[in-house]
């Protein structure tokens, strides 16, 4: 009799005894790919539809009162945006290219506008609107496409 008992004492001892091992350290994992470099750290904007809905009215009753700001342009006496190009000149997070020109907007549109972000400022390039960084011409956002007009 006695002798199970102390079997039993030992099994008891040697398994209390692996539970309070510390655990088993899991293997150390595989280094990560590197991360493609960005020269700019990116910047999730976004652009207010009460602003949008300013910009694309603010440009209609520009047109409904006989005027025609750039970039629209007169065809057959009215006033229409230019075909839209299948390559934009610009990138969304990437600064804009050297040879692209960028122009400000309309005073009365910029007006209608929320304020810009901190160092950001709206700008036209070609048909859109855009929020642009001050100083590293980084796009952050795309306000309107006027070719949508």
């Amino acid at each position: 009799m006695r002798l199970p008992l102390i079997a039993l004492l030992i099994a008891i001892a040697a398994s209390s005894a692996a539970a309070q091992a510390p655990p088993a350290r899991p293997a150390a994992p595989a280094p990560a790919a590197p991360a493609k470099e960005s020269p700019l750290p990116t910047l999730n904007m976004v652009v207010p539809q009460r602003d949008r809905d300013a910009a694309y009215a603010y440009y209609r009753d520009e047109v409904a009162a006989g005027r025609c700001p750039a970039p629209l342009a007169r065809k057959d006496k009215a006033c229409v945006a230019p075909a839209a190009s299948p390559a934009k000149a610009w990138k969304l997070d990437q600064p804009l290219p050297d040879g692209v020109k960028a122009e400000a907007p309309p005073p009365g549109l910029i007006a209608k506008l929320s304020p810009s972000p901190a160092g950001h400022q709206y700008m036209r390039v070609d048909n859109d609107i855009l929020v642009v960084g001050i100083g590293t011409r980084n796009v952050a956002a795309l306000v309107v496409d006027l070719s949508r007009l």
